[in-house]
């Protein structure tokens, strides 16, 4: 009873403490100030017009501000240009300090540029005499400098809804379920991560992938996602409403991955080991109306597998079923086959094409036995790139797809570089157990599980 008492307070203060920081009051942050930019006419630049740029930008806006963030709006071809996007920054930075927060959101054009054998990412607005006029880019150093303006702010976001944003900071890999800060309570939790300085950013598509812009309900794909995993029980289903940038992540990343483009998150310079905190949209006032679910129809239409579950019924179980992929690839750095065999049912099936054209199917003791010589021979494992994208479910199985680019660091000096490689899992949860294990893997595939 003691445990249980101890347990219900500790619930109800971060309760508190979460419902004062909708209303400003006892908050982790003494200021939160959020900078909406969202352009859908480029024809100033010759650039292709964009269906839902500014509605995702106003939207996002409004959930900004019903958080009670002080929100700058620049929507529009005539006020997101370059000149005053930057004045805006300069006006936030003489105003913030230690205890406050920034957040950062563009949705627009994005491109790239090679420059001295290095390609270097930018958002374009307009302004600008034509798309290439650095008046009209915002580069990756422009994001670098807002951020030093800024850097009195203890925790900074970026988000990006454009293409090719996935250059504008540092790759990170999900942490494995052991590598997770663990704490007794709520409170401790948004306690330390809220202390700590962050400098994160999300982004819609990866460094060499154009994005969606016609999603579903006047929302770009990206937006939609981001927007529907703020709200109650979506991609966290703690009661006071809090989330914390990485369950936001993994959910927007394995949700709203698509033919076209997985979204990438990561850290900036000066990222000292937090994590941005949420609220869902219930916490805001005004509440906001949760988004309508997506149709079967849509759903085809952009080339997914049948979901027989509504992407919001799965989110906040997404790290359970996920898990065993991501412990494959944390065996793989750590070359513990103990780990590595365990993700996988005893039924196991692994399908492949070799670089010579011919087909393999291996089963449970094969893969291993290959494994166990493979992590003999290997001096260290370095991943570039690993994404989970999350396909559908059917049946008591899920299916994800994963992209990833690793180094693979043999003892005898040589080294075999997998880059861009497409993976299918599927997965099923154990019998009387919570834990999910890997049913059928295809390895090499040409396409990400997309019929």
């Amino acid at each position: 009873m003691h445990t249980l008492a101890q347990g219900l307070r500790y619930l109800f203060a971060g309760m508190l403490l979460w419902a004062g920081l909708a209303q400003a009051q006892d908050s982790p942050f003494a200021n939160s100030y959020a900078l909406v930019v969202g352009v859908d006419d480029y024809g100033s630049l010759g650039m292709a017009r964009l269906s839902n740029a500014e509605s995702d930008a106003t939207a996002v806006a409004r959930y900004f501000g019903a958080q009670r963030y002080q929100v700058t709006q620049l929507i529009g071809a005539q006020a997101a240009t370059k000149a005053k996007v930057d004045a805006a920054v300069r006006a936030i930075a003489a105003r913030i300090g230690d205890g406050d927060r920034f957040v950062f959101f563009f949705a627009g054009h994005g491109k790239t540029r090679r420059t001295e054998g290095v390609d270097v990412a930018y958002l374009v607005v307009p302004g600008g005499r034509d798309r290439n006029d650095p008046a009209a880019l915002i580069s990756t150093g422009d994001i670098a400098d807002w951020s030093r303006q800024l850097d009195r702010a203890r925790h900074q976001l970026f988000i990006f809804d454009s293409c090719y944003a996935g250059l504008m900071g540092q790759f990170q890999t999900r942490a494995g379920p052991d590598e997770r800060p663990q704490f007794d309570s709520e409170v401790f939790l948004v306690r330390d991560l809220a202390s700590r300085r962050v400098r994160q950013y999300l982004s819609a598509g990866g460094e060499d992938q154009e994005v969606l812009d016609n999603g579903p309900k006047g929302l770009s794909w990206f937006t939609y996602f981001l927007l529907k995993g703020m709200e109650p029980g979506v991609a966290s289903r703690r009661a006071s409403g809090l989330i914390t940038f990485s369950e936001l992540a993994s959910y927007v990343q394995a949700l709203s991955a698509n033919p076209k483009h997985t979204p990438a998150f990561g850290s900036l310079a000066g990222h000292h080991g937090g994590e941005y905190l949420l609220l869902s949209t219930a916490q805001g006032t005004p509440k906001l109306p949760p988004l309508p679910s997506i149709s079967r129809q849509t759903l085809r239409d952009l080339g997914f597998l049948t979901r027989s579950d509504a992407p919001e019924a799965v989110g906040a179980g997404m790290d359970r079923m996920r898990e065993p992929i991501d412990r494959i690839f944390e065996a793989w750095t750590r070359k513990d086959l103990a780990l590595y065999a365990a993700q996988f049912d005893r039924a196991v099936v692994q399908t492949g094409r070799l670089k010579g054209g011919a087909t393999y199917q291996r089963g449970y003791e094969q893969i291993v036995e290959r494994r166990r010589a493979d992590f003999a021979r290997l001096e260290r494992v370095d991943v570039l790139k690993y994404e989970v994208m999350y396909q559908g479910s059917e049946g008591g199985e899920a299916s994800f797809g994963a992209r990833y680019s690793m180094d693979f660091h043999w003892r005898d000096g040589r080294v075999t570089r997998e880059h861009n490689i497409n993976e299918c899992y599927r997965v099923r949860r154990q019998p009387g157990s919570e834990r999910w294990a890997v049913v059928r893997n295809d390895d090499y595939q040409r396409r990400i599980c997309y019929q």
